[in-house]
């Protein structure tokens, strides 16, 4: 019984360790982020394996080991054509309901 209460108590002690440690890093890498400092490096693309200038970015990956399945959350270096596109703003109008819009206008119905 004693066995059992140490290793739950070891195991809420790494698991609240390994939470610091990630949200610690995450901390790190945003304030970088925010201060400018972070910028392309000259290495080997995670995806296409080129060498090009490249970004880091967080990717999910989950792995399987003897029937158990792991999941990481890793920055790897993605470049340009790799990276995540970002999401399209919701206000911003393309060429076609622009020329929509003028049509309208033109004739009276705005």
């Amino acid at each position: 019984m004693a066995e059992e209460d140490n290793h739950a108590r070891f195991l809420r002690k790494n698991q609240a360790l390994s939470k610091a440690y990630e949200i610690s890093r995450k901390d790190k890498f945003k304030d970088k982020l925010v201060k400018g400092e972070i910028k392309p490096e000259l290495v080997a693309c995670y995806r296409c394996k080129k060498i090009r200038p490249c970004m880091k970015f967080s990717i999910m990956e989950t792995g399987r080991a003897e029937g158990a399945v792991s999941v990481s959350n890793e920055y790897v270096p993605l470049c340009e054509e790799c990276a995540p596109k970002k999401k399209k703003d919701p206000n911003e109008l393309n060429a076609k309901q622009i020329s929509s819009l003028l049509k309208g206008a033109r004739k009276g119905r705005i």
